[in-house]
């Protein structure tokens, strides 16, 4: 086996067609986008690299790809949590600790030259992207920005001599559900209706016409709800700007939700289309077949992932939350969404674990992050 650090356009061509051959078997993956993948990695383009430096490797036999790692260091999240640790993302491997131990090997490496203490993973960039490998729930494919990996990289990175930091969960909410909870609905109604009355908020949808301004209130919002969360490191408004021309492809502006007060925004809801639903019929090409695939599948989407809703915290305790959780499932199912998904949850997030329990939604899914010393 020979290990070699992704450096040409033809190592960058193996570490992304990697996963195809991998999952080639497993109705459930869902292949990204390449060009997508190319995206994130630029570090000319992407202002996560303003406090960001990566690197990557690939496990060969002759000419065949193996494994791939990529290891990177995110002097924002150091400055705020005043650690000295690395990450690791983009990982896959067959099953072969031989191939997934010289992969750790060389990226622990890396950051041990870099003084380093502690690594965390697999991550793929900020807690914002997908993170941590599935410990259960294989079952059924992943929704957009969530990882879907095979049972055996426990194993893998067990036998490596990483050890669990932090769980992960998704939570799925069905038409069927919601239609058991019924009752419950119309208490959130009315209690939304009171805390509405009582507080003089105002809700109303995203406006994509003032959508660089939108995008900076969600960035305020993120940082300000997200600052207690494991793993979190602030979004600059340049990286909400990177992220959100892509969201605004997708988005259904009727399931964005703003909550104000005398015209300040204080919580927001942002709900995402599952394109996953599209994107397991593309194999991960935007070539003409691709694109005809995208618009044919794209009408038939039934499915959306709620992946950020959060109030500031001198609104909290109010109700507005139950408020956003109302808003939601009523407007999906008047748009004719049958299936949703609320992730990732942190393990430790009890009050929020507390609310979509009571609402009705299952815990399906189940992520774990990965710890070692360096």
């Amino acid at each position: 086996m020979e290990t070699r650090e992704v450096l040409t356009r033809q190592d960058w061509n193996l570490f992304f067609n990697l996963p195809f051959s991998l999952y080639k078997n497993d109705p459930c993956w869902v292949s990204p986008l390449r060009m997508e993948q190319r995206r994130t990695l630029d570090r000319k383009n992407n202002p996560y690299f303003n406090h960001c430096i990566y690197k990557a490797w690939l496990i060969l036999d002759k000419k065949e790809a193996l494994g791939r790692i990529l290891a990177y260091i995110d002097s924002g999240y150091n400055e705020l949590h005043r650690e000295q640790a690395g990450f690791l993302g983009f990982f896959e491997s067959r099953e072969d600790s031989a191939v997934s131990s010289a992969l750790f090997d060389k990226a622990l490496e890396w950051l041990r030259q870099k003084g380093l203490n502690r690594v965390y993973g697999p991550m793929n960039f900020s807690i914002a992207n997908e993170c941590g490998i599935l410990l259960t729930g294989f079952d059924s494919p992943p929704f957009m920005q969530m990882n879907h990996t095979p049972p055996y990289y426990r194993h893998l990175f067990e036998q490596a001599g990483f050890s669990k930091a932090h769980d992960l969960y998704a939570y799925l909410m069905t038409e069927e559900l919601v239609k058991q909870n019924g009752a419950l609905l119309q208490r959130m109604q009315g209690i939304s209706e009171k805390t509405m009355k009582k507080e003089g908020v105002r809700f109303r949808t995203v406006n994509l016409k003032n959508y660089h301004v939108e995008l900076a209130n969600i960035n305020t919002l993120f940082n300000d709800f997200m600052k207690e969360t494991w793993g979190f490191v602030p979004s600059s408004i340049e990286e909400m700007y990177y992220v959100g021309e892509t969201l605004k492809q997708i988005v259904d502006p009727e399931m964005i939700f703003f909550a104000e007060f005398k015209d300040k925004v204080v919580g927001c809801s942002l709900t995402i289309p599952d394109i996953n639903t599209i994107l397991i019929h593309m194999k991960g090409r935007l070539d003409l077949p691709g694109i005809l695939k995208w618009f044919y599948y794209k009408r038939k989407i039934k499915s959306f992932r709620l992946l950020m809703l959060g109030v500031a915290e001198e609104y909290r305790r109010k109700g507005l939350d139950i408020l956003f959780y109302y808003y939601t499932i009523q407007k999906g199912l008047e748009r004719g969404y049958t299936k949703s998904e609320l992730s990732w949850i942190s393990e430790d997030n009890a009050v929020l674990i507390s609310i979509v329990e009571k609402i009705g939604a299952i815990r399906y899914k189940t992520y774990w992050i990965y710890e070692k010393p360096v």
